[in-house]
C-alpha cells in the first residue's frame, strides 16, 4: 500500500480482527469519519505484508477505505503512534472496552464524543490509572456518548436532588428512587451516584456499588447477552470487569 498524505486518512483504532480466507483479515475499526466500520484487509497475512503487524488493537492508525456497503475494503493503513504495551489485566480490560464499543454502537455512525472517551480510556490503560475507576468512568461516559446517559443527580419521581447519605434503588428505565422494603433495582448510595455524575474519584464503597450498577445497566442495553471478555476474565482466574 502506498503512503498517503495525512489529510487523506481517517484516524482510528482496531476493535477486533479475524481471519478471512487464506491471507486476509476482516477488521472492525472505530474511526473518526466513519464511526464503527468493518473492512477487508486483503493480503494482510501474506509474508511480505506489514498489515498484520499494524492492525493491532490499541494502535492508532491512519487508514483509507473504499466502498459503501456493510463490509468495506481497506486500501491503506499506517501506524500514527506506537501501540501501548498492555499486558495482564490491562490487556483484558482493552478487550472489554472494545467489546462494549462493538456491541453497543451502530455501524457507520460517526460519534466524536465517543472517540474522545475511547482515546482517554486507552491513555489510562497505558498509564497507572487504577483499573476499576477507569472502567467505571469509561462505562458511564460511553453511555453518555451513545445517548443512554444515566440520571445521577436527582430522584426519578420527584426530581429532588439526591442526598449523599441516603440509599436509593436504581431502576434502569427510570433512575434512582428512595430505597424501601419492597424496592427493586440496584441499591446504591446517593454519594456514589453524585460522584459518578461529576466524574469524581470513587470511594471503596462507591467502586463496589458503581460496578454493580453499571453491570445491571449494561446488561439491559446488551439485551441480556453475555460478554465474551467477561468469560475471558473468568477463564484466567480474574474477577469480572
Amino acid at each position: 500500500m502506498s503512503r498517503l498524505a495525512a489529510g487523506d486518512l481517517d484516524h482510528g483504532w482496531v476493535l477486533h480482527r479475524r481471519r478471512y480466507r487464506e491471507t486476509s483479515l476482516i477488521v472492525e475499526f472505530l474511526t473518526r469519519e466513519h464511526g464503527r466500520v468493518a473492512a477487508v484487509a486483503r493480503g494482510a497475512l501474506r509474508g511480505r505484508s506489514a498489515l498484520a503487524g499494524i492492525l493491532q488493537p490499541a494502535t492508532p492508525v491512519g487508514l483509507a477505505l473504499r466502498g459503501r456497503g456493510e463490509l468495506m475494503t481497506l486500501t491503506h493503513a499506517e501506524p500514527l503512534a506506537p501501540a501501548p504495551s498492555l499486558v495482564g489485566d490491562r490487556l483484558y480490560c482493552l478487550f472489554y472496552l472494545n467489546e462494549l464499543v462493538l456491541r453497543l454502537t451502530a455501524a457507520h455512525d460517526p460519534n466524536p464524543p465517543l472517540i474522545e472517551v475511547y482515546a482517554e480510556a486507552l491513555t489510562g490503560l497505558a498509564a497507572d490509572t487504577p483499573l476499576e475507576a477507569l472502567l467505571r468512568r469509561f462505562e458511564k461516559q460511553l453511555l453518555d456518548a451513545l445517548g443512554f446517559g444515566l440520571q445521577l443527580d436527582a430522584e426519578a419521581d420527584t426530581d429532588a436532588p439526591l442526598a449523599p447519605d441516603a440509599d436509593y434503588h436504581y431502576l434502569v428505565e427510570r433512575g434512582p428512587v428512595r430505597a424501601g422494603p419492597a424496592s427493586s433495582g440496584v441499591r446504591v448510595q446517593g454519594a456514589t451516584l453524585l460522584a459518578l455524575a461529576a466524574d469524581e474519584p470513587l470511594s471503596t464503597r462507591a467502586l463496589v456499588e458503581a460496578k454493580r450498577l453499571m453491570r445491571e445497566v449494561l446488561h439491559h442495553h446488551l439485551d441480556g447477552r453475555p460478554l465474551a471478555s467477561r468469560a475471558l476474565f473468568e477463564a484466567q482466574g480474574r474477577g469480572k470487569p
